[in-house]
């Protein structure tokens, strides 16, 4: 066979255009070249390269035959990232993707990039039909959310707009447990810019809603794949108290999968409370502040937390674990598989659906909870923290060794939180003056810092969340930001979020890099 020519190569430096012969060269090689092509975007995938794992599939796809299901699924993101100009082909990889695996795991994010696609192009109907055959399949992980196909609905079939469901009174007892409350408007100061987008709804003040636990008698919980419907002793769902956009659906999809023969744990329970919320794989920062600080409501609404089944995302890591250990949790319910519980008392809070990440925006009662949980503040801080990234395969600072050239002077330490044990990584923030990070789970052990200590968050300039600021006001820290830059481009459109879309996924996997005169403007503060 003569070979194909490679993609043109002008659209990639010299040095990736060598580097893409080469790779052509060993995936035709290898002895299952779809599994080595595979692992090659896998590859490229950690090192941000779309441009060359376009390239490489497009040189090898025709000749080496069937490239299986999550190959396919990783070109998706592929041709995404590398903007409309690809969607079209993204689209094909989403379509064969849902053609031939519809119900597995991968196939969610195929099915909602296909959904997109269709109405940004005002194929409506066709993304409302596409809607309707993914729900048959994966009714979890729904393509849209009910506001995104509610004006489609009006617009096409008006006639079938859901009505409001009335439940019998007598269903559930609701226990109001926190009221409403304003957090005043907040700010900080900045180094290297403007405040970080991430931050700027803090200066406005928000509301944290009312919360209530309700109070089933006699009730069930179905759950599968992280969503859960709660459905009270007359057989009747409840939306509001369910995690997952269509309960009714996810319900009748359950019910409809039993009657076919599938097999379903049954877990009984006199107790059973609800911790888990729309983040079925909940990182450190998540588990913490938002799902743990629950048993604070129920606490409240008086359940004894500690003799109850705890049903919440699965602790996959060992820092949860140990999280749900000190909270006294001794009987731990996961999400994830497909599975029934049915409890004489049901509890739960409006929160899991109504979740106001992070600690219902950084609330007193649920940092101080946290605090509690992880055996309290320090009270005398001497050690200066830089906390690195360097295990983490997103946001890491590309300038690290630098950086640590200039804080090493000043007394900083350089500790990786990941690689550390976790009682270590509690007595580091416990014994913590100053702790400079990158904007990453790790920071959310801040609240163990003593009272008065020093906190700069450094961000990329299109990702962040206030998940770390919010927490600081109820821990007494003063607090600062950063802005860096991308570590690899110095264009708009990778550093000023007024010139692109902020809220695409492809920014929260950027690493950066850090301006050090305007770090050393930070630490002139300090001396």
């Amino acid at each position: 066979m003569t070979a194909a020519p490679l993609p043109d190569p002008s659209a990639l430096s010299p040095d990736m255009a060598v580097r893409l012969a080469a790779l052509v060269a060993s995936v035709l090689a290898a002895p299952v070249p779809a599994q080595a092509l595979y692992d090659v975007v896998v590859e490229l995938d950690t090192e941000q390269n779309p441009a060359l794992s376009a390239a490489l599939y497009e040189a090898v796809c025709y000749r080496i035959g069937d490239c299986g299901y999550w190959l396919h699924s990783r070109m998706v993101q592929v041709y995404r990232l590398l903007g409309p100009a690809r969607e079209d082909a993204a689209f094909y990889h989403a379509a064969t993707v849902a053609r031939l695996q519809p119900d597995w795991s991968g196939s969610d994010y195929a099915f909602r990039f296909m959904f997109l696609y269709l109405v940004r192009r005002g194929r409506e109907r066709e993304a409302l039909d596409l809607f309707r055959h993914q729900m048959r399949y994966l009714p979890e992980h729904p393509a849209a959310a009910p506001d995104e196909l509610a004006p489609i609905l009006r617009r096409l079939e008006p006639q079938v707009a859901p009505g409001p469901r009335l439940h019998r009174p007598e269903a559930l007892r609701l226990h109001p447990v926190v009221a409403a409350e304003a957090r005043p408007p907040w700010t900080c100061p900045v180094f290297g810019g403007d405040l970080p987008y991430a931050l700027k709804p803090l200066t406005q003040g928000v509301v944290r809603p009312e919360i209530v636990v309700a109070e089933f008698a006699d009730a069930e919980v179905l759950m599968v794949r992280e969503t859960l419907v709660v459905v009270d002793r007359f057989g009747d769902v409840h939306e509001q108290f369910s995690i997952g956009d269509y309960p009714a659906l996810l319900h009748a999809n359950f019910l409809r999968q039993e009657a076919a023969g599938q097999s379903v744990p049954l877990h009984a329970a006199e107790d059973a409370v609800v911790i888990a919320d729309i983040y079925g794989l909940a990182n450190i920062c998540h588990a913490l502040f938002d799902q743990i600080t629950r048993l604070a409501l129920y606490r409240r609404a008086g359940v004894a937390t500690g003799q109850a089944l705890v049903i919440g995302a699965e602790a996959r890591i060992a820092a949860q674990r140990e999280i749900l250990r000190r909270a006294g949790v001794t009987a731990h319910l996961g999400t994830t598989q497909m599975q029934r519980v049915r409890a004489r008392r049901l509890w739960v809070s409006s929160n899991c659906r109504d979740l106001r990440h992070a600690a219902h925006f950084g609330a007193a009662w649920a940092v101080s909870f946290a605090q509690a949980t992880l055996g309290g503040q320090g009270t005398k801080g001497w050690r200066r923290l830089y906390l690195s990234r360097a295990d983490a395969g997103m946001r890491r600072v590309a300038n690290e060794d630098a950086v640590m050239a200039l804080l090493e002077p000043h007394g900083f330490e350089c500790i990786v939180p990941g690689g550390m044990p976790y009682e270590a990584q509690l007595a580091a923030f416990r014994q913590a003056s100053h702790v400079i990070a990158p904007h990453g789970a790790g920071l959310a052990h801040l609240i163990l810092c003593p009272q008065g200590a020093h906190v700069l968050e450094i961000f990329h300039p299109l990702y962040g969340s206030a998940a770390y600021a919010q927490q600081v006001a109820a821990c007494g820290l003063h607090y600062a930001a950063m802005l860096a830059r991308d570590w690899e481009f110095d264009t708009p459109e990778w550093n000023d979020p007024n010139v692109s879309d902020v809220h695409q996924n492809r920014y929260q996997a950027r690493h950066m890099r850090v301006d050090l005169p305007t770090l050393s403007r930070y630490l002139a503060t300090l001396d």
